[in-house]
C-alpha cells in the first residue's frame, strides 16, 4: 500500500492482518520514532456509533493494563476519515493458533508455561474490572523467547458484578469465537472473569492435544456442543497428560461458571501450583537419618481423686492489701506485648507479600564465586530440544554444553533428557549446563495400513506406544468403516527411534467435513464441504455445507454453481446457482481471513435414473467462472471442482 500519515503522526507502512472487525497496519510513530501496530475498526461497526464508542472508550480502559503479558495500547483516536483506530505495541513472534498448528499437541511444559503468562496478563484485567471477551488462540502473541502477550480487548466488557446495568445491556453480549466461547456466553449471559476462564481452559485444553475440545462447521451447533455436552477427555487424545493436569483442566471447563475457578489469577495460581508440585517432587526429599532419636515422652503421675479432693478444700490465704507482685507481672506483661507490636507488624507485612518459591542454594563444587558475582537459577530444561534450550539459557545468562547421545525409549529423540547443574541451582551467570539428548531405541516401522484402530484385539495403538512411540491420530472423512487407518507417516519399513512420532490416518466416516483446500484464483479457498449422506432416492434433496476462507477483498459478487452430474459429463440430472448463504453475504462483502459457513440444498427430479453421480462446484459471474489456481486435495476441470459421489437407488 502507499504510506499514509495519520494526523500528522503516525505513518503506515503495510498491511499485516485484517480479520471481521478490525484491520491492522505496521506504522511508524514518527513523535517518538518507534515502530507500531496501528488497528483500524471496519465497517460496518466503524459506522456504528454505540459500537464506535464502546470501542473507543473499552480501549481507553485497556489502555491502563500496563503488564508485559499484555499488547501495550498507546494511543486511541479516529482518523481524517472518521474511522476509529488503536495504537499498539507490534509483537515480533506469532500467534498461537500458529504454534499449534505448526507444532500439533505442545510439550505440557511450554502450555503449561504459556498458560501461566496469559492469566497472569488477563488477571490483571480482571482487578481492573475488564473481561477480555474473546480469548482465543489467535488473540495470544507468542514472542520468538516465548514470552505470550494477549492481544485485542477491544470487544472487552467493563464489568460491576451481578445485576449491572439495563435490560437492554444485558443482551448487548458481544460473542467470542465460537470454538472457544463459555457456555453463559453463548446463552446471552453477561460475561463475567470465569467467562476468560473457560477460553483459557480450550485454549489449555488445544495446546496440550493439538485440537479444540468441539468442532462443528455451524456456529449455532458448535455453541449447543459448549452448553451440552462434555469434552473428549485430555488423556483418550493426548495418554502423555497427567490425571491431576486432566484434574485441572476440567475443573476450567466446567459448564457451571460458579464450579470453575473465579477469574484468571485463580486459574492461574492452580497452574502454578501444578509447575512446583512436578518440580518438587523431582528434587531429592529430606529423610530422617541415623543420629536422630526420637524423644521418650513420660506421662504425668497420677493423681488420686482423693489428693486432688484434699488440694480443693485446703485453706486459702486472701491478701487484704495490694499484691506488688501481681501488679508488676502485669507491668511486665503490658511491656512484653507493648514490644510484641513491631514484631507483628514485620510479620503480617511478610506475610502480605506475594509467595516466592525458595529455590536450592546449590552450587557446583568446581565452581568458583566471585564475591559480586550475579547468580541466577538454573531452569528446567528437560523435554527441549537443544535450540530451544540453548535459547533459554542464554536468556537466564548461562551457556549450554551437548555431552552426547543416549537411547531412551520415553523422551523424544534430540530432547534434553538429564542435565547438569540440575533445576533450581542457584549458580554463577555463564556457567556451562551440561546436557545429554535423548536418542532412542532404533526400530522398523511395521505396516498398519487397514487395521481398524478400534479394533481391541490387535489393538494397533497399543503395540506402537509399547515400543516407545508416540502415535498422533488424524481422522479425515472417508467411505471406509470408522476407524480404519488409511495411511501412516512415517511409511511401514522406514527406521525410527523410540521417542518419534508416528501418525495415523483414520477414517472418520462420513459424519466429518471433506477436506478440500482449494484456491480460487488467490482470492477465496474453499477449506472443506460437509454433505448429509452418500445415499439418495430419487426426488431427495442433498444437502451441502460449504465452508469458504476469504483471502483478499473480492470486488464482484460471485454465485455458487452446483452440478449433480453423470461420471462422463454427458447430463447433468440436477443444479443450483445462488449466492452464498441464500443472497445474505454476498462474495463482496466478505473480509480478508473471514470463514463463512455456506449452507445449500439441491433437490434431486423424481425421474432421476439409478446409479452413481458426481458432485462439482464452484464460483461464478456472467464474465466467467473465478479461476482455480491450487487443486488442493481434490481434482478441477474446467474451474469446476470435484466434491464427492454420491449413489442413487
Amino acid at each position: 500500500m502507499k504510506p499514509t500519515i495519520l494526523n500528522q503522526r503516525y505513518r503506515l507502512i503495510e498491511l499485516v492482518g485484517a480479520g471481521g472487525m478490525a484491520t491492522v497496519f505496521r506504522g511508524e510513530d514518527l513523535l517518538l520514532e518507534r515502530t507500531v501496530a496501528v488497528k483500524f475498526l471496519r465497517e460496518p461497526f466503524a459506522s456504528d456509533p454505540a459500537f464506535r464508542e464502546r470501542f473507543l472508550g473499552e480501549a481507553r480502559a485497556a489502555a491502563r493494563l500496563d503488564h508485559p503479558n499484555i499488547v501495550r495500547i498507546y494511543d486511541v483516536g479516529v482518523d481524517e476519515g472518521n474511522h476509529p483506530y488503536i495504537v499498539m505495541e507490534i509483537v515480533e513472534g506469532e500467534d498461537l493458533k500458529t504454534s499449534i498448528r505448526r507444532e500439533g499437541p505442545l510439550s505440557v511444559n511450554k502450555a503449561l508455561d504459556l498458560t501461566r503468562q496469559i492469566c497472569a496478563g488477563v488477571g490483571l484485567a480482571h482487578r481492573a474490572g475488564i473481561v477480555h471477551c474473546d480469548l482465543k488462540p489467535q488473540n495470544i502473541l507468542v514472542t520468538y523467547e516465548g514470552q505470550a502477550k494477549v492481544a485485542d480487548f477491544g470487544i472487552a466488557r467493563a464489568f460491576q458484578g451481578e445485576g449491572r446495568g439495563s435490560q437492554e445491556e444485558q443482551e448487548d453480549v458481544v460473542w467470542g469465537s465460537p470454538h472457544y466461547i463459555a457456555p453463559e456466553q453463548a446463552m446471552g449471559k453477561q460475561p463475567t472473569p470465569a467467562t476468560d476462564v473457560y477460553s483459557i481452559g480450550v485454549m489449555l485444553y488445544e495446546m496440550l492435544t493439538g485440537v479444540p475440545p468441539f468442532h462443528d462447521p455451524d456456529p449455532t451447533a458448535l455453541a449447543l456442543k459448549h452448553i451440552q455436552e462434555e469434552p473428549v477427555p485430555l488423556r483418550s487424545l493426548n495418554p502423555r497428560i497427567p490425571p491431576g493436569l486432566e484434574q485441572l483442566v476440567r475443573r476450567a471447563l466446567s459448564k457451571d461458571p460458579a464450579a470453575r475457578y473465579h477469574n484468571a489469577d485463580q486459574l492461574g495460581m492452580a497452574v502454578s501450583a501444578y509447575i512446583q508440585q512436578g518440580v518438587e517432587q523431582t528434587q531429592a526429599q529430606a529423610v530422617v537419618g541415623a543420629g536422630y532419636t526420637a524423644p521418650t515422652l513420660t506421662p504425668p503421675p497420677a493423681v488420686s481423686v482423693a489428693t486432688k479432693e484434699a488440694e480443693s478444700t485446703q485453706p486459702i490465704d486472701i491478701p487484704t492489701g495490694p499484691d506488688y507482685k501481681l501488679w508488676a507481672l502485669i507491668g511486665l506483661a503490658a511491656m512484653a506485648v507493648i514490644g510484641l507490636i513491631p514484631l507483628w507488624i514485620f510479620v503480617y507485612k511478610i506475610y502480605m507479600q506475594p509467595v516466592s518459591v525458595p529455590t536450592a542454594s546449590v552450587v557446583p563444587p568446581t565452581a568458583t564465586m566471585a564475591a559480586n558475582a550475579e547468580i541466577v537459577s538454573v531452569p528446567n530444561l528437560t523435554g527441549l530440544s537443544a535450540p530451544d534450550a540453548q535459547r533459554l539459557l542464554e536468556s537466564q545468562k548461562l551457556r549450554l554444553e551437548i555431552l552426547g547421545e543416549k537411547e531412551s525409549a520415553d523422551a523424544r529423540p534430540g530432547a534434553v533428557l538429564e542435565q547438569t547443574p540440575t533445576p533450581g541451582n542457584r549458580v554463577p551467570a555463564d556457567t556451562v549446563v551440561s546436557v545429554v539428548l535423548a536418542k532412542g531405541r532404533a526400530l522398523i516401522l511395521p505396516n498398519v495400513v487397514g487395521f481398524n484402530l478400534n479394533d481391541q484385539s490387535v489393538n494397533v495403538q497399543a503395540g506402537l506406544e509399547a515400543d516407545g512411540l508416540l502415535v498422533f491420530v488424524e481422522q479425515i472423512w472417508s467411505t471406509e468403516p470408522v476407524g480404519v487407518i488409511l495411511k501412516q507417516m512415517p511409511d511401514a519399513g522406514v527406521e525410527v527411534r523410540a521417542g518419534n512420532t508416528i501418525t495415523l490416518t483414520v477414517s472418520g466416516g462420513t459424519n466429518l467435513p471433506i477436506p478440500l483446500q482449494v484456491n480460487l484464483n488467490d482470492q477465496v479457498m474453499l477449506e472443506d464441504v460437509r454433505i448429509s449422506q452418500l445415499t439418495y432416492r430419487p426426488g431427495d434433496t442433498i444437502g451441502l455445507t460449504f465452508r469458504w476462507q476469504a483471502l483478499q477483498t473480492i470486488p464482484a459478487s460471485y454465485k455458487v454453481f452446483i452440478h449433480v452430474l453423470t461420471l462422463d459429463y454427458s447430463a447433468a440430472v440436477a443444479q443450483q446457482d445462488i449466492e452464498p448463504m441464500n443472497g445474505l453475504r454476498p462474495t463482496n462483502t466478505w473480509a480478508p481471513g473471514e470463514i463463512i459457513n455456506d449452507p445449500h440444498q439441491v433437490q434431486l427430479p423424481q425421474n432421476t435414473p439409478a446409479g452413481t453421480y458426481q458432485i462439482r462446484a464452484g464460483l461464478y459471474v456472467p464474465e466467467g467462472r473465478m479461476p482455480v489456481v491450487d487443486a488442493g486435495k481434490t481434482q478441477v476441470a474446467d474451474d469446476s471442482i470435484f466434491i464427492v459421489t454420491i449413489q442413487v437407488q
